[in-house]
């Protein structure tokens, strides 16, 4: 395996010269030109491992996630990704499943693989299990998505409560009363957030809660298409439904199609995060879309700036989510 002293022989050039040119240094033209083509006839590769031992850095951000299939977090991963890139840090990702078991070990195990920071969308955590995990790990942690109640660490979150109102407000608008709300689990931080949009709009309207009109469940196809199933047969269904996450929406679509059931014209649906679904539909759906790339770019930035040495308050990030069409 070529060695960077064989690049510099080749090149002509001292091993300094390859260092700099390799770590985005400015080097004259010419050299540039000689290192390029000594690299590509050696075929030499930087052992990342070798430099993030001289350099206390393995050049890696763990990235944590409840679920890898979610359009939402691709979005979010690709997005801090490039920012990360930019920067030479490489992203790990690992997905615990909604499983409090698995995330509590997959945090456990990104913390001791040598990562250099950490992006983490909790989900069933307590401030206690977190801390235990987390402390004297020495790396920088940013919250995603969501956040664990009495944990201080900057924090990239969406306005959730005031989107659910503006978008069950505008259902209410329509005429409707009988509106009903799919959500994942009680226990999540965005789930909670959803419901009090949900609430005040109901109650700002002047409008009874109905206990029957409120299902929760995981966030997948799954509850979506359940919920469907179980307030089709209530005596008197709802007009009108808001769905809180992409799966959720395309779980209680498919049910309502697979019965006949006319969207808008028999059930008003008000989706999450499903845009594309939403927009090919007759006539279009309305749907909250969250900044997916904003979110992923702006923890890369926050995390960067902790590796770069910030050590200022904790920082929350709450960024603003549009409603389409």
């Amino acid at each position: 395996m070529a060695t960077i002293k064989d690049v510099a022989k080749m090149a002509g050039v001292a091993p300094s010269t390859i260092s700099k040119y390799i770590n985005g240094g400015n080097v004259r033209a010419e050299n540039a030109e000689a290192i390029r083509r000594a690299i590509a006839a050696l075929d030499y590769h930087v052992d990342p491992f070798a430099r993030g031992l001289k350099a206390q850095r393995n050049r890696s951000v763990g990235v944590l996630l409840p679920d890898m299939t979610a359009p939402f977090y691709g979005n979010v991963v690709m997005a801090m990704s490039r920012v990360l890139r930019e920067r030479d840090y490489h992203c790990l990702i690992s997905s615990y499943g909604a499983n409090h078991g698995v995330e509590r070990d997959n945090l456990k195990f990104m913390l001791t693989c040598g990562i250099d920071g950490l992006v983490y969308a909790p989900e069933d955590l307590s401030s206690e299990e977190f801390q235990e995990l987390t402390a004297n790990c020495g790396i920088p942690i940013v919250q995603i998505d969501r956040m664990i109640q009495g944990v201080e660490i900057d924090t990239v979150l969406v306005d959730n409560a005031e989107v659910v109102y503006r978008a069950v407000n505008s259902l209410i608008q329509k005429g409707h009363k009988r509106i009903a709300i799919i959500t994942g689990p009680k226990s999540v931080y965005t789930a909670k957030e959803r419901m009090v949009g949900y609430f005040r709009a109901l109650a700002d309207a002047g409008i009874y809660y109905h206990d029957d009109l409120v299902f929760s469940g995981q966030n997948d196809f799954a509850t979506g298409y359940r919920s469907c199933q179980a307030l089709l047969k209530l005596k008197e269904r709802p007009t009108a439904v808001f769905t809180t996450n992409y799966d959720i929406t395309i779980g209680f679509i498919t049910a309502a199609r697979e019965r006949g059931i006319h969207i808008p014209e028999e059930v008003d649906v008000f989706g999450f995060d499903s845009v594309e679904t939403c927009s090919m539909m007759k006539p279009p759906l309305p749907v909250v879309q969250q900044p997916d790339h904003l979110i992923g770019m702006t923890a890369a930035q926050l995390l960067l700036d902790r590796l770069d040495g910030f050590d200022g308050e904790p920082r929350i990030a709450r960024l603003t989510c549009k409603i389409t069409p």
